[in-house]
């Protein structure tokens, strides 16, 4: 009897709990678009020569790694690098954006995509075009926005441009 008297509570224990509902999955076709609307505004920043527009789409704590491998560290070290990379009178950018992932969850994404860069020669002074690869890691805010985590673009040889 003492058996079944505890089979019988453990079922209706059973019977009492809820389940679980699944976690409701992330629109990641919006999130796809939030993230090329802000890369699309950061693009038109730059070719303005709008630093705080070029650098307001980074995190705080985010890391940006230019052609060369340097990488600035935080949003103050970015701004200064942009700061320096707007100034440039021959600096053009030919931006390619690419492929969006986000990951199932909607909180992370990356995308990679492809450019070339004119800039000038810090040694020789004189205007150089470069092709290369950009990777950025994207973070999803607490507001809702997307901002850049890590932003890597790795160069291929630069050529003299005529």
């Amino acid at each position: 009897m003492r058996t079944m008297l505890t089979c019988a509570v453990i079922m209706a224990c059973a019977a009492c709990q809820q389940k679980a509902t699944a976690p409701v999955p992330a629109d990641t076709t919006a999130d796809a678009q939030a993230i090329e609307n802000a890369a699309k505004a950061q693009l038109a920043a730059i070719a303005a020569r709008d630093v705080a527009g070029a650098t307001n789409v980074y995190a705080s704590d985010a890391v940006f790694i230019d052609d060369a491998g340097a990488a600035s560290r935080g949003k103050d070290a970015i701004n200064v690098t942009f700061t320096g990379y707007l100034a440039d009178p021959a600096m053009k950018l030919d931006f390619k954006l690419g492929r969006m992932i986000v990951s199932s969850s909607g909180d992370m994404a990356y995308s990679v995509s492809e450019y070339t860069q004119t800039y000038t020669n810090p040694t020789t002074k004189k205007p150089v075009t470069m092709k290369g690869t950009n990777l950025c890691v994207w973070r999803k805010q607490a507001d809702g926005s997307w901002k850049l985590a890590a932003d890597s673009n790795p160069a291929g040889p630069a050529q003299s441009s005529t």
